[in-house]
């Protein structure tokens, strides 16, 4: 019991460490094909971001070089906004020319206030507001007017720039804004300088307008696709005319991340299911050797039940043949003699019935064979076991239906299995009632069947996978209750197969068994 709890134990726990082992490679793999894909998508979004910032600035610059740009005419807030549009570190503020601006700045009592501003005397631009002088806490009313000078000058400041900056940028169509052959280098150079293609092929891109209509692509793009991640950002998004165009790529050509991984997970699961399948393997190992030595015990314990009683009758006899010999009669005399010679010759016949089998199992014996009748050996053995049958009021049904009955068998083995098969079923017969024994032969698939039937205690269905198994023997409730040591269907097996033959058995407890042999004929000339 000690030995069966722990080998359940280390079942349980080999159990737990696989499926945690499967677990963790599972998650792992999954974590590694997560960020894999993140890296590859960051990896793309700044390849993309470089080259929408290459083209704003590409474009600045041709601006630049057509004299469309001369920033150093332009007023200080307009270079300022241009200098951030074209992103460029340099400071270009002392290039702005000195121009000499006055103004003059009225107010009356009630708040009222004007401001003009001039250049040169001639008047650039004209602000009137109304400021508050009454309200405790607030700024005084010239602060106020200021307050309110300031804001209005820096929104009509914003609408000038505006102005200037739709004037200086013309809306033209984004086809002719962008090249494509341009376009598609910009990109094949970002992606391999972040390691993500190699080839221009390994991507297709396409620029779609405001609409979603195509303006340009790669001869592979298509615009509608399943299960591929699309990478879309929008085009020149600080123009001064915006427009939603989108520039959008996607890999057709790209394995997934996990695809990639599998060089490293098939040999990690061959692995595991290598080590898997040998600890499976060693727990059978562990089971099938608990069991031999299960089936081991009993065999000693039903040897020494069976060889302990005829030692004991023959010592028995021999002690009273030698204690009684004065007074000995010559019928008391025959009488011990044959109980010795009797028990002598059952034991010798368990003896040599184990020698025999290990014989046979390790293939030392061999069968002489010879062109016999079945039916004449099924019916000898009949009627030299009929007497038996007989005995406990029973009957033994013999029908030799096969017309065909020749075969190549050893006539001592074979004898002993159609014994055997009769000797079981008189074994196991029920406690009440007379042993009825069927035997018929009949031909079939150029073979004779022999069929041998009972009506004894049956066999279970978990004993009767177990049945033909050397040392095997089915307990009835007294394990001593029916002497053996359980080689004899191992043997009935053994020589049926040797003869190149089959034995199947069809059973139900408290109904009977039936064996089915099958023997293959001698070829007909």
């Amino acid at each position: 019991m000690k030995s069966k709890t722990v080998i359940v134990w280390l079942c349980v726990v080999m159990s737990v460490a696989f499926i945690g082992l499967i677990y963790m490679q599972t998650r792992w793999l999954m974590q590694a094909t997560e960020l894999r894909e993140k890296h590859f998508n960051q990896l793309v979004w700044q390849g993309i971001d470089a080259v929408i910032q290459r083209l704003e600035t590409d474009e600045l610059s041709h601006l630049k070089m057509q004299d469309r740009l001369n920033l150093a005419d332009w007023p200080m807030f307009v270079r300022n906004q241009m200098r951030h549009k074209m992103q460029t570190s340099r400071r270009q503020g002392t290039d702005a020319t000195a121009v000499d601006y006055g103004f003059s700045f009225d107010m009356d009592a009630q708040g009222r206030f004007n401001l003009s501003t001039y250049k040169e005397d001639s008047l650039v631009t004209s602000v009137n507001g109304q400021a508050e002088v009454a309200r405790v806490g607030h700024f005084d009313p010239v602060t106020n007017a200021m307050l309110i000078i300031q804001n209005e000058l820096s929104k009509r400041i914003d609408d000038k720039t505006q102005q200037l900056l739709h004037s200086l940028f013309e809306n033209a169509p984004i086809g002719e804004r962008i090249n494509q052959t341009q376009l598609d280098v910009m990109l094949m150079e970002n992606f391999k300088a972040r390691g993500i293609s190699e080839r221009n092929d390994d991507y297709v891109f396409a620029v779609l307008n405001s609409k979603g209509d195509i303006v340009f692509c790669s001869p592979e793009y298509k615009k509608d696709v399943e299960g591929i991640q699309k990478f879309s950002r929008r085009l020149f998004p600080n123009d001064m005319h915006p427009r939603m165009h989108t520039l959008e790529v996607y890999f057709p050509y790209r394995q997934s991340s996990f695809s990639e991984l599998l060089g490293l997970v098939i040999p990690t699961t061959l692995f595991t299911l290598l080590i898997l399948s040998i600890s499976i393997y060693t727990i059978i190992i562990i089971f099938h050797q608990r069991k031999l030595d299960i089936v081991k015990n009993d065999f000693i314990n039903n040897m020494t039940h069976e060889f302990k009683t005829p030692i004991s009758t023959i010592s028995l006899a021999a002690q009273l043949m030698r204690e009684a010999s004065d007074v000995l009669t010559p019928e008391k005399i025959k009488k011990y003699s044959n109980n010795i010679c009797n028990e002598s010759a059952r034991l010798t016949k368990q003896v040599e019935k184990i020698l025999q089998m290990a014989a046979f199992e390790k293939g030392k014996a061999s069968l002489k064979l010879e062109e016999m009748d079945v039916n004449e050996i099924i019916s000898g053995v009949a009627d030299d076991f009929r007497l038996k049958v007989e005995k406990d009021n029973g009957s033994l049904d013999l029908r030799l239906d096969a017309t065909e009955a020749l075969a190549m068998v050893d006539k001592v083995h074979f004898t002993n299995v159609i014994f055997n098969l009769l000797d079981n079923a008189v074994k196991y017969k029920k406690a009440e009632g007379a042993p009825m024994l069927y035997i018929k032969t009949v031909n079939r698939n150029k073979g004779i069947i022999i069929s041998i039937k009972d009506n004894g205690l049956g066999i279970s269905r978990d004993n009767l996978e177990r049945i033909f198994e050397k040392f095997y023997r089915v307990h009835t409730g007294n394990v001593h209750n029916v002497k053996g040591f359980g080689l004899g269907l191992a043997y009935v097996k053994k020589i049926v197969e040797d003869h190149g033959g089959q034995i199947t058995v069809e059973s139900e407890l408290n109904v009977g068994t039936k064996f089915d042999i099958f023997i293959p004929l001698v070829k007909q000339k």
